[in-house]
């Protein structure tokens, strides 16, 4: 080991940078013998130019109070000697752990659980955010950063000292466009395996595609439309559509973090009280639950023996004739007439009670406004989806561009006539499969961001099955189509075709 074994009351056990990137900067684990706990040093020559930087972020960061960040415990100054000229020594706590990069290699590059990637790096950004009443940015997040406990706690490294060191990651970023760009690359990183900021050393990085990163979902399927707009909120590399701009700080980021949980989360109307069980409610429900079941035998019984009834004395069971069929209203794919629906309470799929088109950012009464909630687009054809024949289908205009000729995309609305547990959506295009998204909500939004997102996918295979991380209970289904696929018989035009969808 170069350097000093002993720094006042620091034992130093272990050179953490030995190759010395940078030469002038000294790095160790050490041994703090008065309290005897393990901390970290970083050591810089005192007539270094960074040195003013550097102890004037130890001492800022050190009045930062947040659990999660590693503090600064000490800042000394050691008086030049034979071998060594002055020096700046900043002593800071030690954690025991893997840092990001650490742990994703220890998966083989697999991006973890998305429910854990947005807690952890909520939890990095609760402790930069921590700073900011004082003006202390951290300045360079990276995968290092951040430790992992082998309790499970995060724990973030760095704070200000980092940057007063090597800069930003991105030299064009101030610290704190930085510290957003850095929560979203780490975002990234956790749920695509994938680094989206600035190269660094042994990760690989996501893909890029007209000058921008893909968007999460791109590279895995199943992320969330919430993870994307978070992405593009917060990375300076990805593309930002239409409304969208990107957040202040680290606290912006803190509070955008908590509105995609909630997106993660299950949606319910009832309430969901978590704690300790209740033994008198569970006997009661218990109570309930088995009473209902002897109701529900008793019920099949006397219902079969009704339809045997029926069918001994009517020669067979009522069903609508073709006649009644033909005369309901092309709108409504009825629960009882249309094959479709009979189909899907057989099998166990959600019931389809009405199909419409929705066109909110059109203006079929060229009034110079949106129509919302209201805009439709050849809705007569939008019953075909739910029928059983995959020969029809409803289609949208076509357009000159991808994004519907800027109106950013167009879709199907599915009433299924009262809330249901929605947990995946079946779709079967009409040609080459759409960019989609599957969102839920209790009434007709009249914008698609503002309906709970269930799942996503990019545009790709004809027939798709889109599943979300968790069920979302509401009335209404809506098909996002936010990219049209081109068609092959046109090439330059643009539009989707939709043959048949199932719910469940």
């Amino acid at each position: 080991m170069i350097g000093p074994e002993r720094i006042g009351r620091y034992l130093l056990l272990a050179d953490l940078d030995p190759k010395r990137r940078d030469p002038t900067v000294q790095f160790f684990r050490g041994h703090d013998e008065v309290l005897d706990r393990e901390v970290s040093l970083r050591i810089l020559n005192a007539d270094d130019p960074r040195a003013p930087a550097f102890l004037g972020a130890a001492r800022a960061a050190a009045l930062v109070e947040d659990r999660r960040l590693l503090r600064i415990l000490d800042v000394l100054t050691l008086a030049e000697t034979a071998t060594q000229p002055e020096q700046i020594a900043v002593v800071s706590e030690w954690a025991t752990g893997r840092n990001l990069a650490e742990l994703l290699q220890a998966r083989s590059d697999e991006p973890i659980p998305i429910d854990d990637a947005v807690n952890i790096v909520a939890e990095v950004a609760r402790s930069v955010a921590a700073g900011l009443g004082t003006n202390v940015n951290h300045g360079r997040l990276r995968p290092s950063s951040v430790i992992v406990t082998d309790a499970g706690e995060i724990r973030v490294r760095g704070l200000a000292v980092d940057a007063s060191l090597r800069g930003p990651l991105d030299l064009a970023e101030t610290k704190t466009q930085s510290d957003v760009d850095g929560l979203g690359c780490l975002l990234y990183l956790l749920v695509t395996g994938l680094w989206a900021g600035p190269p660094l050393a042994g990760l690989a990085a996501a893909p890029i595609g007209g000058g921008n990163i893909f968007p999460p979902s791109r590279v895995r399927a199943e992320v969330p439309r919430a993870i994307d707009e978070a992405v593009a909120r917060s990375v300076s590399s990805a593309a930002r559509p239409r409304g969208i701009t990107k957040i202040a700080d680290a606290a912006a980021f803190t509070a955008m973090l908590g509105l995609t949980r909630d997106h993660l989360a299950p949606v319910s109307h009832g309430a969901n009280h978590r704690g300790a069980p209740n033994t008198r409610s569970q006997w009661a429900r218990s109570l309930l639950l088995r009473t209902g079941l002897v109701i529900l035998a008793f019920a099949v019984i006397f219902g079969l023996g009704f339809w045997g009834w029926q069918l001994i004395t009517r020669g067979s069971v009522l069903t609508a004739s073709p006649t009644q069929v033909a005369n309901q209203d092309l709108l409504t794919a009825s629960a009882l007439p249309l094959p479709s629906a009979s189909a899907n309470t057989s099998t166990g799929a959600l019931p389809i009670v009405k199909v419409r088109s929705f066109d909110p950012f059109g203006d079929d009464n060229k009034d110079g406004n949106a129509d919302g909630k209201k805009g439709r687009e050849n809705n007569t054809e939008a019953a075909l989806v739910a029928d059983l024949d995959i020969t029809t289908a409803w289609r949208s205009e076509n357009y000159k561009t991808a994004d519907a000729d800027g109106k950013g995309g167009v879709g199907i609305i599915i009433n299924m006539g009262e809330p249901h547990e929605v947990n995946s959506v079946a779709l079967t295009f009409d040609g080459v499969g759409a960019a989609t998204e599957v969102r839920v909500a209790d009434e007709i939004l009249p914008d698609p961001q503002m309906w709970s997102l269930l799942a996503a996918a990019p545009a790709g295979d004809r027939q798709i099955e889109l599943r979300g991380p968790r069920a979302i209970t509401g009335k209404y289904v809506l098909l996002w189509f936010p990219q049209l696929p081109q068609r092959v018989d046109d090439p330059g035009t643009y539009r989707i075709g939709l043959s048949k969808v199932t719910l469940n």
